[in-house]
């Protein structure tokens, strides 16, 4: 039987705070002590909600069509540690694009926001000779919640016509589905899985992770639907607020006998950083 697909809870979903959006960035800049910056830009487009209800015969209900408000962001970022420099909504039809700029203490207090705790993870790592393996995970699955609108159907499943419309919309809004993340350090970034920094000069200390369906067609297929793992290598300098280090997972323990090869952080292979 095919998955089925639930337009309320996906529309209630869409309406939440930092979900729904077809269109991601964000930048996060740490400084020595570990406090920093994070710059947040998304684009909801509730046009989506209106095709999904037609789809099923029903009225797009206006009142399902609201993006989120500036009040609602806002609670949401009230958290100690976290000080909101920039707060922009702008509403224009089904759309809504929102802008915000924070200044967080700690990574800790960072992750005390709701949906920010839950979806990211930087973790610091142990390499040896001195460098530190920042993995930053990342997980689409709330931020972008396509997951629930339906996927391909297994063994040559038939579809009704309403799941064949819906699939349909789904495929059309997954080529949408654009995702960027700038990360900067306190010091040189030595070795990453990401690209260099955009900006002009670029900075040594900073990357960039670029993903949509033309440029990195294998990460796109994750938006939605699982995590993005961000890897990155610095000096052990770089990172002087980090008191601990976690060692690394394949080299915290023998692997058991008869699995498979060990995985580095995040599940990525342990030939590098190149991915």
């Amino acid at each position: 039987m095919a998955r089925s697909f639930a337009p309320a809870a996906f529309c209630a979903a869409l309406c939440l705070t930092l979900s729904g959006c077809l269109d991601y960035r964000e930048q996060i800049r740490l400084e020595p002590d570990g406090s920093g910056t994070m710059v947040v830009d998304f684009l909801v487009d509730l046009g989506l909600m209106n095709e999904v209800a037609k789809a099923f015969g029903d009225e797009p209900d206006p009142a399902a069509q609201k993006g989120p408000t500036r009040e609602e962001i806002l609670q949401g970022l009230k958290v100690d540690g976290i000080r909101v420099d920039a707060l922009d909504v702008r509403h224009k039809g089904d759309l809504t694009k929102v802008h915000i700029e924070l200044h967080f203490d700690s990574l800790e207090k960072l992750s005390l926001i709701q949906g920010f705790g839950d979806d990211r993870k930087m973790e610091f790592f142990d390499n040896g000779d001195g460098r530190v393996r920042v993995v930053y995970s990342f997980d689409t699955r709330d931020v972008i919640p396509l997951e629930e609108l339906g996927e391909e159907p297994a063994n040559g499943q038939e579809l009704d016509p309403i799941e064949k419309k819906v699939l349909e919309i789904t495929a059309r809004a997954r080529q949408r589905l654009r995702f960027r993340a700038r990360v900067e350090f306190p010091g040189p970034i030595l070795k990453s899985n990401g690209g260099p920094d955009t900006r002009k000069p670029p900075s040594p200390n900073a990357r960039v992770w670029r993903i949509d369906a033309k440029s990195d067609p294998r990460r796109h297929a994750r938006l939605g639907r699982g995590k993005i793992v961000m890897q990155l290598l610095v000096d052990r300098s770089t990172v002087p607020w980090v008191k601990t280090l976690q060692p690394l997972p394949g080299k915290a323990r023998p692997p058991a006998r008869g699995a498979g090869k060990d995985r580095a952080p995040g599940g990525m292979p342990p030939r590098g950083l190149g991915d």
